[in-house]
């Protein structure tokens, strides 16, 4: 898939597909959706929503490492526009009115943009709205000549100081039930068609500035040339750490498999088949579905290493490796370096891809019986 769109209750499925049809749209991100996106190879991944509170929120490190690969990463309407204010020197793309004030510095706090809503069995039903909504509600009522400007300014304050969670239109239209009808120089009947025209604005031509902004920028990316698009470049140089190796052992498993096996079904048995051929037959078809799936090897490459190094013996009583006796082995074998880089690389896609795999009990059950069958047939004999 050439474009990647995650987007949640800023902007619907339906809508992202009337734009994008060929897009493949996902849930609001979390932290590692973003890197587990990039294994599917896209040229461009577009972030527009994101959790953030019941779980990690995506990482800025996810979104360099993307860019870093060739990736173009754009960013609007929510998370999106959060993350491309904070990473705009470093390449990622920001649109829209929402980011521009975020890159401005005009919007400082991550709770401009957040929300509660509903699952996606129930299409992300709003259950609060952004302040960034409110805001853009309160400036369509004072074109309206509903509000003043003061009003506003009155209403958008005391809408700021409430928890996210309990920012709505109800709460709106109590806060201005209340302005209203003690606004000096404003009668009863005044305050009361003011209420109602306020009302009826909000119910009938309210609109989401997270969503425009949104609706904009995949109408841009759908401008793009995907078949001339180059690949993202950037100026830095991704530290990849230990915490980010934790992150992408953690987010891998979760990784959703994409093998369709098809196995044959002999008529007779298969005789064609030497025992010692099984274990290299093996490890070829995992080898292959790694390498389908996309498995990212760099995080497994030391692990793999450590575990070749025990099998030669070259690991010291306090568990460090002993380089001198893994030179002096791959010399041995006449082996070159790149051979072996070549070989530890092998070993570790066939780790990472085993990690993934889940073991039933029968699983250990069945070469366990061949073994114990093995150690009785030889007992026996030697008897």
């Amino acid at each position: 898939m050439s474009v990647i769109v995650f987007a949640g209750p800023s902007l619907s499925r339906k809508k992202a597909l009337e734009i994008l049809p060929n897009a493949d749209i996902r849930p609001p991100a979390k932290q590692g959706d973003l890197y587990l996106a990039t294994l599917d190879k896209p040229q461009i991944i577009v972030l527009i929503d994101g959790f953030f509170e019941s779980v990690p929120a995506v990482w800025h490190k996810e979104i360099l490492h993307a860019m870093s690969i060739g990736i173009h990463v754009y960013g609007s309407s929510s998370m999106g526009a959060l993350r491309a204010a904070e990473l705009n020197v470093f390449g990622m793309v920001g649109s829209g009115q929402i980011y521009e004030r975020y890159a401005s510095g005009e919007y400082e706090d991550d709770d401009e943009v957040a929300l509660t809503h509903g699952p996606a069995e129930l299409n992300y039903m709003l259950v609060s709205r952004a302040m960034v909504d409110l805001r853009h509600d309160l400036a369509g009522a004072c074109n309206k000549g509903i509000l003043t400007h003061a009003q506003a300014e009155t209403l958008e304050k005391q809408l700021k100081a409430l928890w996210y969670p309990e920012r709505t239109h109800t709460q709106l239209c109590t806060f201005a039930q209340d302005l209203l009808s003690t606004t000096q120089h404003s009668t009863q009947g005044i305050a009361s068609d003011k209420l109602e025209a306020l009302r009826v604005f909000l119910k009938q031509h309210s609109q989401s500035l997270k969503e425009l902004d949104a609706i904009n920028l995949l109408k841009d990316i759908a401008k793009i040339d995907l078949n001339t698009l180059a690949a993202k470049t950037v100026s830095y140089v991704l530290q990849e750490n230990d915490a980010w190796y934790t992150l992408i052992n953690d987010v891998v498993k979760q990784r959703q498999p994409k093998i369709d096996v098809n196995l044959p079904n002999p008529t007779e048995p298969v005789k064609h088949l030497k025992e010692d051929k099984l274990p290299a037959k093996l490890r070829a078809l995992a080898l292959e579905r790694a390498q389908e799936l996309g498995i990212d090897v760099k995080p497994w490459i030391r692990p793999a290493f450590h575990k070749v190094a025990l099998a030669w013996q070259c690991v010291s009583q306090d568990d460090r490796v002993e380089f001198e006796k893994m030179s002096q082995k791959i010399q041995a074998l006449k082996l070159t370096t790149k051979q072996f880089d070549q070989w530890i690389e092998r070993e570790a896609l066939l780790m990472a891809y085993a990690d993934q795999i889940t073991i039933q009990a029968e699983h250990i059950l069945d070469e366990s019986l061949i073994r114990t069958g093995m150690d009785i047939t030889s007992a026996v004999s030697v008897s």
